[in-house]
């Protein structure tokens, strides 16, 4: 099983998350760097993936409140695909 580990505190913008989360599972060049692309490429994954996110030490309200609609989008892919799990 493939695992990634988010800490929100080493970012300073969701740009910075997107990118992470590209590099780390390896999302096709065509990625959007978006809520929508981020469901869309999750729901794709079709080997074991567990992204486990925390989001202590986040101590910017702007992103600490993206990084919690990226963790719904994820939870909400997660339902839609049982390769992957997200531990929040």
């Amino acid at each position: 099983m493939q695992q990634v580990y988010l800490n929100g505190s080493e970012f300073e913008s969701p740009q910075e998350v997107h990118e992470f989360l590209a590099r780390e599972l390896d999302f096709p060049e065509y990625y959007g760097g978006n809520l929508s692309a981020l469901y869309d490429v999750l729901t794709d994954i079709s080997d074991d993936t567990r992204i486990v996110v925390n989001l202590s030490g986040v101590e910017d309200d702007e992103l600490l409140d993206t990084l919690e609609r990226m963790v719904e989008v994820m939870t909400d892919a997660a339902d839609e695909n049982e390769y992957l799990e997200i531990e929040y």
